[in-house]
């Protein structure tokens, strides 16, 4: 069974409600997923969120380069481009 960031993120908050700390958290991580848990520093930048008051268990989405083409024009523009590198 895959156990994703989102999934420990959420366990995180739940942790983080029953009054646990990011040690805590990261030790029962260990314990369960071995190399696949998260790293400490990720474990404790997560509880000090949740302590903060953040609700949400997905990453907050950031500026930069978008993972995929979403548009038809972007999508068109890169055909194009890649039709003249054949030529």
């Amino acid at each position: 069974m895959e156990v994703t960031r989102v999934k420990q993120h959420a366990y995180i908050k739940i942790a983080v409600l029953r009054g646990r700390n990011e040690f805590e958290c990261h030790s029962e991580f260990v314990e369960a997923l071995g190399n696949n848990a998260l790293p400490y520093c990720t474990v404790a930048r997560w509880v000090g969120k949740f302590q903060q008051g953040h609700v949400s268990t997905s990453d907050e989405q950031r500026s930069g380069r978008p993972l995929n083409v979403k548009t038809d024009l972007t999508r068109a523009v890169i055909e194009q481009l890649m039709d003249e590198d054949r030529r």
